[in-house]
């Protein structure tokens, strides 16, 4: 095998074997609720080690010139050189148990990031070991570097505690077991070793290779007849092609690249081939990359590109100086060529360059993606009819929708080719990379249809994201008051995670999240990783707001701190009562690198941004959007429904003399009433579609509840918003997601809202149901 050949060969599988690594321990962790990062990570280690014992042999030969420099015996140095085997080989597993148990805990990219740092380490072992002095070049790369891997593996570069974490410190730990490997190989080298593959007859070759052919067959019909999941069948035979890997690439490290280069050479390569590794898993879409990111990596190359120059120009000095290392010297004491920084120096700058031209690389695949959808969905379909007086209470095509959990309706891709090519870049974006721009389009949508359909895009993409894969939640503090929003808004976060397939091995309601549930939901988080589980708390209005629901969510945080969480979209009310609690509030909700928060207009997103550092945030919709379009299920009552508040958040408008010809109902939905399920989470349910009951009374709608206005949307009913100056709560939500909807109005007082209410009762006259007698 030549030198380049080679090189190709350790890289590809090196990637292929972290992937493939990775693979089955987000899909075991998934499928096995009980299991844990340490064994997963221990059952990976085993089938690789097997691997690797069924697949290799290892011998080695004595050299006569060895044996009289040394002036031992044969049997002392045969002695020494099982030794080095024993030491070898329990450092291989031990770092590859480490490398994998890091795997399990981070990021792949993250993992051979940090394992950039083996060379140093190396050297750092080699002082000890032969007592080689460590140079001043030395000295200048270890910051460089460990500071460079540091930075590239946080999300949050400025925060230590995220990047020191257990993962990383794990694949540090293998960097010094590796190092010392690395040397007991070498000494092995001197006397011949011999590590190859072992020769099977034709016959055992054939029993092995048929075996396995039918444990994947096996694995892979069973999933067909669904008697396992998919993430089943992917965990199985990602570990099947990990162990093959691992073998093939620490087959060649060992035996013919560590054999054919000397130590710095080796160091070089290392380098080189984990700098293309990293790139490898970024353009497979394994991790985003930031610019920020990238510079921590590119700063950590430079120090290895320093250390591994100083190493190189001093080698033959140190060489002849040190006859502890006079041994090796057939293998060690080359000098490496100038051409071969050349090599490096292109090989890093294409790697980083490619590294930055794909960080967008799913942006690109969800555009090509869009495009393709367009071509099957669309073409030749240009007759996409917009009706300005009635289109809002018609439906787009119905083709292709899906029918939500409940029942409900999903609005299909709107039959709007024109839209949908104009916006196609904004479709495929990566939302948590631009979690600020996630509104660009919903403001220019006039139908439900249209909006509805957008907004939980926006949430399927969102969460998509966030939940990497897991498919177990614990949700915290659903409403089960007769405030119909919040309700509504549990119902829709329920509804979403049934369309992802999670299960929820946890709930607990408002004022049931007390010490004693939140002790158990501890408990049970237990048998859960990090990689399976994430924490989800109610989304609504009550950020800030209201103290005692600010002072729950902070049990919950401090809690459940190894855990991602969401806070699912809320807004933010800020009032002259409650500045104090504000500052409280800061303390809560900033420097939470585990936790998200979702802020469901741009105020909110404003305030967050003032108040909550060094904590992620988004621009997301309201979460009652999950539910999906609701048809119409009983005739109107009357002609208008007025839901008017009387709490604090009022503006205090007043409401107008009504026209006698008018059927109109005044009251806040709070004081109607719903019988109690026999659980909380029915109980929350049955207030829900309540509230969609309630609101189905008018022809039209009045209301100065957000989620008078977010439930008429999902019912296709006309309606006029009267905001709630100084708070602008209604406005500001309306601003972000629904004006260019044409079946709502804005207003501020109670007059206009009654004109308003007259002229949509006049406008959709033909396409509204007739009220019932009376």
């Amino acid at each position: 095998m030549g030198p380049l050949t080679a090189f190709i060969a350790w890289t590809v599988s090196s990637y292929a074997c972290h992937q493939m690594a990775k693979l089955f321990l987000t899909n075991v962790g998934i499928v096995t609720s009980h299991a844990t990062p340490v064994t997963t990570a221990a059952a990976l280690t085993l089938v690789q080690i097997f691997f690797c014992w069924l697949l290799t042999t290892t011998t080695w030969e004595t050299k006569t010139t060895d044996v009289d420099e040394d002036k031992t015996n044969p049997d002392v140095t045969n002695a020494r050189l099982r030794a080095n085997y024993r030491v070898a080989l329990v450092m291989h597993v031990l770092s590859t148990f480490l490398t994998n148990w890091s795997l399990a805990r981070t990021e792949a990219a993250s993992t051979l990031a940090i394992k950039l740092m083996e060379p140093l380490v190396s050297a750092v072992a080699q002082r000890v070991w032969h007592g080689e002095p460590l140079s001043y070049n030395v000295w200048v790369s270890l910051p460089l570097v460990i500071g460079g891997a540091v930075v590239f593996v946080s999300d949050d570069p400025l925060s230590v505690q995220h990047a020191l974490s257990a993962g990383v410190v794990l694949a540090m730990g293998s960097n010094v077991l590796l190092a010392v490997r690395n040397l007991a190989i070498k000494g092995l080298h001197s006397a011949h070793l011999n590590l190859g593959l072992r020769k099977f007859t034709r016959l055992v070759a054939w029993l092995l290779a048929t075996v396995l052919v039918v444990i994947l067959i096996a694995v892979w019909w069973l999933q067909i007849a669904d008697i396992v999941s998919r993430r089943t069948s992917l965990a199985v035979t990602s570990l099947l092609l990990s162990g093959a890997f691992h073998v093939t690439y620490s087959l060649i490290s060992t035996s013919v690249i560590l054999r054919a280069l000397d130590v710095v050479s080796h160091a070089m390569a290392n380098v080189i081939k984990r700098m293309l590794v990293v790139a490898l898993l970024y353009v497979s879409g394994s991790r985003s990359a930031s610019v920020v990111n990238a510079a921590g990596l590119t700063v950590a190359a430079v120090g290895l590109a320093v250390y591994v120059r100083g190493k190189a120009e001093g080698r033959p000095e140190m060489c002849s100086n040190n006859t502890s290392m006079n041994r090796l010297k057939d293998l060690t004491c080359f000098h490496l060529p100038k051409r071969w920084f050349l090599v490096a120096s292109l090989l890093i700058t294409a790697t980083f360059s490619l590294l930055l031209y794909n960080a967008d690389v799913d942006l690109r695949k969800q555009i090509q993606t869009v495009s393709c959808e367009l071509k099957d969905r669309f073409v030749g379909n240009n007759n996409f009819l917009r009706d300005p007086q009635h289109i809002a209470l018609k439906d787009t095509s119905i083709q292709n929708e899906t029918l939500s959990p409940f029942g409900l309706r999903w609005p299909p891709v709107p039959q709007n080719t024109s839209l949908l090519q104009e916006w196609g870049e904004f479709l495929s974006m990566d939302y948590t990379r631009h979690p600020f721009d996630t509104d660009r389009l919903a403001p220019t949508l006039h139908t439900n249809d249209e909006v509805v359909w957008e907004l939980q895009r926006l949430h399927v993409r969102v969460l998509t994201s966030l939940l990497a894969g897991r498919r177990h939640a614990m949700l915290m503090d659903f409403a089960t008051y007769e405030n119909k929003g919040d309700p509504a808004i549990a119902a829709g976060q329920v509804a979403l995670l049934k369309r992802f397939n999670v299960t929820i091995v946890f709930s607990c309601s408002t004022g049931l999240c007390n010490d004693d549930n939140l002790t158990k939901a501890r408990e049970i988080s237990k048998t859960y990783n990090s990689t399976s589980l994430i924490i989800l708390l109610q989304g609504g209005g009550n950020l800030v707001g209201y103290a005692d629901i600010d002072f729950t969510r902070e049990k919950i945080l401090n809690l459940f701190p190894d855990f991602p969480t969401i806070l699912f979209s809320q807004s933010i009310w800020l009032n002259n009562g409650n500045q104090a609690h504000l500052n409280k509030c800061r303390e809560i909700y900033s420097q939470r690198e585990n936790l998200t928060i979702f802020l469901r207009d741009r105020q909110s997103l404003g305030l967050a941004q003032k108040h909550f550092p060094g904590t992620k945030l988004m621009l997301m919709p309201d979460m009652a959007f999950g539910l999906g379009r609701v048809p119409r299920t009983m005739p109107p009552t009357h002609d208008i429904l007025w839901i008017k508040r009387s709490d604090s958040e009022s503006s205090g408008y007043k409401v107008p003399e009504i026209p006698t010809n008018l059927s109109v109902y005044v009251g806040d939905w709070r004081e109607w009433k719903t019988n109690q399920g026999n659980t909380p989470m029915e109980t929350s349910f049955l207030i829900a579609f309540n509230g969609l009951s309630f609101l189905q009374r008018g022809r039209v709608v009045i209301t100065d509840r957000l989620h008078g206005h977010i439930l008429s949307v999902l019912l296709g009913i006309p309606h006029v918003l009267i905001d709630n100056p100084p708070y602008f709560k209604l406005s500001s939500f309306r601003r972000t997601w629904t004006a260019g909807l044409s079946n709502t109005v804005l207003v501020t007082t109670g007059e206009e809202a009654l004109d308003q209410a007259q002229k949509l009762l006049k406008k959709y006259n033909n396409y509204l149901p007739s009220v019932v007698p009376s």
